[in-house]
């Protein structure tokens, strides 16, 4: 009998001593989503619970016609797996979930996120500061800001956050509920609309005054485009608004609000040089050329392989000596042949980020730049 209360004692401490299994939450589609049920075969086989070690336990929730289900933490996708930590927190959301995935892989992807956000929460919870610095941290992986500080997710630490600091002096509050900025651009729109230029004023001066330390580039970028939302119609801040544009695409071409200025700048006649458009008359002063093209040219490099770069003027003469490619300060290659022909490596895929043109020109030319990856390889004794 003693023997049986020691055993069933220290049972009882190795049950507190582990740590508290996940619950890896499959939301599917039965009978009309077969990609979602291949997941889920993979989810509730033998070969899943072996290497998942007890530390992950499977729930499944069927998706079904009339709204989203009970239990999905707010993704229209399907399949989509949600983690759930012991106190009830989402800290991954695992969308788009490729076809090939095996129990070790989903194991392999729950673990390095597990592992990530204990190490986050290690970082302690005591100020304001700290608890934006981890939920800023966390949301990678559960889909930006605006979910992470759902119910569901870290919901808990973002009421302590307004509660350290309910007047948000640090601005964290506003990095969580400002989302990319369209509402800020909507509400502009609006005061413009309905020709209230004095309201709308006073709208962008009390956001522009808020603390924007912890804005996202996007963030920042939305600020930007309210003003530009208000002010856009007025003649006489043409000449401002163009700058502003083009400090919103400096910032980062490749998010919504890089694009759209992208495409105003376009509309309003006074595009950069870029791979999309080219160049335009002032874009490559003579007699000597020394001039930068970055706009389209991360998206032109992104994949590894054998490039050629052409300039192909539109009228008037130009010669083009060299062609530096750049990712950020680092030269990567400076081309000085024509045809510019340039062997991209995979180590250098997407971050080639601008180009530097030198060369001289009698006239102010425009022209396109084309930028052409070689696919097929030639067949030899060609």
């Amino acid at each position: 009998m003693r023997n049986k209360l020691i055993l069933a004692l220290m049972a009882g401490l190795a049950a507190l001593a582990a740590p508290a299994a996940s619950r890896v939450r499959l939301v599917y589609g039965k009978g009309w989503n077969k990609a979602s049920e291949d997941v889920k075969k993979t989810l509730e086989s033998a070969a899943f619970k072996s290497a998942a070690k007890g530390k992950y336990i499977v729930e499944f929730v069927d998706w079904q016609s009339g709204g989203m289900p009970q239990g999905n933490l707010g993704s229209l996708k399907v399949p989509c797996i949600f983690v759930v930590d012991e106190k009830d927190r989402c800290y991954f959301v695992f969308e788009n979930i490729p076809n090939d995935y095996t129990a070790e892989k989903f194991i392999k992807a729950f673990d390095k996120v597990n592992q990530r956000r204990k190490k986050i929460e290690e970082g302690g919870m005591e100020t304001a500061d700290q608890c934006g610095k981890l939920l800023q941290s966390m949301e990678v992986f559960v889909g930006g800001p605006r979910r992470i500080i759902s119910q569901g997710f870290y919901s808990d630490v973002f009421d302590k956050l307004v509660r350290l600091d309910p007047g948000d002096q640090e601005g964290w509050q506003r990095h969580f509920r400002m989302g990319d900025g369209i509402e800020l651009v909507i509400k502009a729109n609006e005061y413009r609309e309905n020709n209230d230029m004095a309201g709308g004023a006073k709208f962008i001066d009390a956001e522009m005054k808020k603390p924007r330390k912890h804005l996202t580039r996007e963030q920042q970028q939305g600020l930007l485009m309210a003003k530009f939302a208000l002010y856009r119609e007025d003649p006489s801040k043409q000449e401002e608004m163009m700058t502003l544009l083009t400090k919103v695409a400096a910032l980062d071409e490749n998010t919504f609000w890089g694009t759209c200025a992208l495409g105003w700048l376009n509309w309003k006649g006074t595009p950069p040089a870029s791979t999309y458009w080219g160049w335009h008359q002032g874009d490559f002063k003579g007699p000597q050329i020394n001039a930068e093209v970055k706009y389209g040219v991360s998206y032109a490099f992104r994949r590894a392989g054998e490039y050629t770069i052409d300039f192909i003027p539109e009228g008037g003469n130009i010669n083009i000596q060299s062609v530096g490619l750049y990712a950020g300060d680092e030269e990567v290659a400076v081309l000085r042949k024509q045809p510019f022909v340039f062997k991209l490596e995979r180590a250098y895929a997407g971050r080639i980020n601008r180009l530097v043109v030198k060369g001289t020109t009698a006239s102010d030319t425009s022209g396109k730049i084309k930028i052409h990856r070689q696919v097929l390889k030639p067949r030899k004794g060609k």
